[in-house]
């Protein structure tokens, strides 16, 4: 039995790799030129002058763009800031743009600026949102341009839970403004934007808007954001696809695939920043990713069409930490913004990690229990509710100790008849109604517990700066090491109290002892909270695996006991000696 749980194990890890290696992601489409990446974002088929060169939008002298002409750039910008329970931002009225996004519940744990402050989302000198004009075959460029503000500071309340702030911009010599609003709400990180061409003749045209060039990391050690630092998409097409930064060259140009898309964004491990699409109005037209010479860093600019005779553009921005409930209130599929799991495994990892984090959060909220105690006790109830399982694998195991001298005595018959003995053992087992997969198959149900686990404890932020005990983190591995090395004893116990009673072979033994030890090793730089979940449920399924034991040794005993009596002889044997004229 201990033979084929370890060929389970080996088969599942070996079906991992393997699946990854015959089904990889979906080639990245090939850089495209600038101009047609340009024109792919904005959801157009005629290229334009590419935004990195758009000489004629900076000099005025747009070839069609309805004679929009910006203004010179000149003076001072001004900052607002937007006040709320949830984060504090800064908008520059230099382009409209979003300088700063503090999230006031969330701590930063980046080492650089010393003291507890919280959670930046924009990076120092980076600048989200601001718009460009894409208009028959010219882009007039506005992020820089200096607008005009109707507020110079908000801040939200109970008695006044929403406001609005108002930019605009007049083209030089054209009587046409350009108007954006940003509507804010209490106890949300959804901004609404509206904008529209005040002036224009009925003419349709496209917005592109910035999500800047990624995310500010917030952790103490930045490799953990830099490794899924990522933009994302959801396209009607080509469903959510996840790009990392780093897979952008300097000078590369990516657009994305998959479009029209529901909503746009870029991530780190736990927060995000994303421009979602109205319900009812058009999607997003494209995404272009522009690698540049920043390390961990990529320029991002989506577009939004603005059809002919419509009211302009609408667009809701969600700027906040990665929490499955609020992502799924935005709606569209945001909560998947984030995918738990490998490719091929996320239809049944993503309902798992649903489930999984209803309970714990229910346990949470409900009990009022730390987040370390209500992972000791999911692991010591998982327990209680495969105790079933357990018991039906230890009725399979006894019933495989009982035919273990026919199946001894058979290998001996048919030892060069590998066929004739397969065909035997089936007869055997169907005969004394034995299961041979059935020892070992409930081992196998807690593994993908385990596996949901393991990719809940990498990007949640639920269990982010949880402390517990010495335990500073429960989503970073434990510094003393104290609760893998625990884990890794509670396993080498289990496997020690389940080899009693049953035939032991200097491979079990080697197992016993070289298993627990690879996964103390493995488990050391895990996150603690997942190794407190497994140190306690094997913990807990120690007074189930003592009394299975003493019932595979009673049986062995009783088996032994009849076997020197002559009672339990092997059915083969005594049919031979009871064929009539056999010599005694």
């Amino acid at each position: 039995m201990e033979k084929r749980a370890i060929l389970a194990v080996v088969l599942m890890v070996a079906v991992i790799f393997l699946t990854n290696l015959l089904f990889p992601p979906s080639p990245v489409a090939p850089p495209q030129t600038t101009a047609d990446s340009l024109a792919a974002a904005a959801g157009v088929e005629e290229p334009r002058v590419p935004v990195a060169e758009d000489t004629a939008a900076r000099t005025g002298q747009a070839r069609d763009s309805g004679g929009l002409l910006p203004i010179a750039d000149e003076g001072p910008a001004d900052t607002i800031g937007i006040t709320s329970d949830l984060y504090r931002l800064s908008f520059s009225t230099r382009g409209a743009t979003l300088v700063g996004a503090e999230l006031t519940r969330h701590i930063s744990y980046a080492a650089d600026g010393g003291g507890q402050r919280p959670v930046q989302l924009v990076r120092s000198g980076d600048r989200l949102l601001g718009y460009r004009i894409a208009m028959g075959g010219d882009t007039v460029t506005l992020e820089h341009q200096l607008f005009r503000a109707d507020r110079d500071a908000i801040t939200l309340t109970e008695e006044w839970p929403s406001d609005s702030l108002e930019f605009r911009y007049a083209f030089a010599d054209s009587g046409v403004e350009l108007v954006v609003t940003y509507h804010f709400k209490l106890g949300t990180y959804l901004v609404e934007a509206r904008g529209r061409l005040e002036g224009l003749s009925e003419r349709g045209y496209s917005v592109l808007t910035s999500l800047g060039h990624g995310l500010r990391s917030n952790e103490k050690s930045p490799k953990e954001d830099y490794r899924q630092l990522a933009y994302v998409v959801n396209g009607r097409r080509g469903g959510i696809r996840s790009v990392r930064l780093d897979d952008v060259a300097a000078g590369e140009v990516r657009t994305a695939e998959g479009g029209p898309f529901h909503w746009l964004a870029v991530k780190n491990k736990y927060f995000l920043a994303s421009l979602v699409a109205p319900q009812a109005g058009p999607l997003f037209g494209g995404l272009i990713a522009s690698g540049i010479p920043e390390e961990h860093a990529t320029e991002l600019w989506g577009s939004l069409p603005a059809p002919a005779g419509s009211d302009g553009f609408a667009f809701s921005a969600y700027l906040g930490p990665q929490e499955y409930g609020r992502l799924e209130a935005v709606g569209q599929g945001l909560e998947g913004v984030n995918p738990y799991g490998w490719r091929w495994l996320r239809p049944i990892i993503r309902p798992l990690v649903g489930l999984v984090m209803i309970v714990l959060t229910w346990l949470h909220n409900t009990l009022s229990l730390a987040y370390g105690w209500v992972l000791i006790l999911f692991g010591v109830l998982m327990r209680v509710v495969l105790f079933p399982l357990y018991q039906k694998s230890m009725r399979a195991q006894l019933a495989q100790m009982q035919v273990q001298p026919l199946m001894k005595e058979l290998q001996a018959k048919h030892k060069d008849e590998p066929q004739k003995l397969q065909q035997e053992m089936m007869k055997l087992y169907k005969e004394h109604n034995v299961n041979p997969l059935a020892g070992c198959l409930p081992m196998l149900v807690p593994m993908p517990i385990l596996f949901t686990l393991f990719f809940v404890f990498q990007g949640t932020i639920e269990f982010r700066g949880v402390p517990f005990m010495w335990l500073p983190d429960l989503s970073l591995k434990d510094p003393l090491y104290i609760i893998p090395v625990v884990m890794g004893l509670s396993m080498f116990l289990l496997q020690w109290i389940g080899q009693r009673g049953m035939e032991s072979n200097p491979q079990m033994k080697m197992m016993g002892w070289l298993m627990p030890g690879v996964f103390t090793v493995l488990f050391m730089n895990f996150p603690c909270g997942l190794n407190l979940y497994y140190a306690t449920s094997n913990l807990a399924s120690l007074p189930q695996q003592l009394y299975l034991s003493k019932e595979r040794r009673a049986a062995r005993t009783r088996a032994d006991a009849k076997k020197a009596t002559g009672s339990g002889a092997p059915r083969h044997s005594r049919e031979k000696k009871d064929r009539p004229g056999h010599s005694r």
